[in-house]
């Protein structure tokens, strides 16, 4: 008897996932997407900013990085440079405990939290006025 229950709930289970999976497929380009994600640009992932290496080497320490990871980020789809950075910048996600960090400046972090984690910073625009 215990089963049977098992085995119906299994492919109760089995039938839901794949009912959902395809009524949320209709969309590609945005099932492909992240949550938070900004932008995406067919452009190589380096051509975000200029690649800060000593910003990088804090990011490696836990010292520099967002304080959500990818609340906000740019998708890379190009041929050269795939990948996601996560964009901080002070007074908004960015967790900077040195004050490295320049409120001029936006931060794009490839690979928080990992040992090749590579921190680019663009000059942030200015708003129209």
């Amino acid at each position: 008897m215990m089963k049977q229950k098992a085995v119906i709930t299994t492919r109760n289970t089995v039938i839901a996932a794949l009912a959902i999976f395809a009524f949320s497929a209709a969309d590609a380009s945005a099932a492909s997407r992240v949550e938070g994600q900004y932008a995406t640009s067919n452009a190589r992932l380096s051509s975000v900013g200029d690649l800060n290496p000593k910003l990088s080497r804090l990011c490696r320490k836990g010292m520099f990085k967002q304080r959500g990871a990818l609340r906000l980020s740019i998708g890379y789809i190009g041929k050269d440079g795939r990948g996601i950075t996560g964009i901080a910048k002070p007074g908004w996600n960015l967790y900077d405990p040195t004050g490295a960090g320049n409120p001029d400046y936006t931060y794009h972090f490839y690979n928080q939290g990992y040992s090749n984690c590579r921190v680019y910073e663009a000059r942030t625009p200015r708003p129209n006025q």
